[in-house]
């Protein structure tokens, strides 16, 4: 087995953006693929006719963009398969959703 010359290590060395202080971060969410009350967006209302009143439809923001889930995936300590659905799929929800 070959080893990697002396000097040099296997690891991927940090970006330079990095190092900049951070004056354009990303926004922080509390998990990578659930979906929590802080990332409701108020802003976005959902026509009254597509609302469920047992399990009603949600309109949260991540690093993605807009995307729609049920109120009771929020918080629930499991995956939404609507946060990391296909980027189309979350537009169409969302627009189908807060069409009059």
């Amino acid at each position: 087995m070959a080893t990697a010359p002396k000097g040099t290590t296997p690891a991927r060395p940090k970006a330079k953006d990095d190092k900049k202080g951070g004056k354009d971060k990303a926004p922080t969410y509390p998990s990578q693929f659930g979906s929590h009350t802080s990332m409701v967006n108020a802003e976005l209302n959902i026509a009254e006719s597509k609302q469920d009143s047992a399990d009603p439809w949600q309109i949260l923001s991540d690093e993605r963009g807009q995307y729609a889930t049920r109120k009771s995936r929020l918080d629930s300590g499991m995956a939404d398969p609507h946060r990391f659905a296909d980027l189309a799929v979350r537009e169409q929800l969302v627009k189908d959703l807060t069409a009059a």
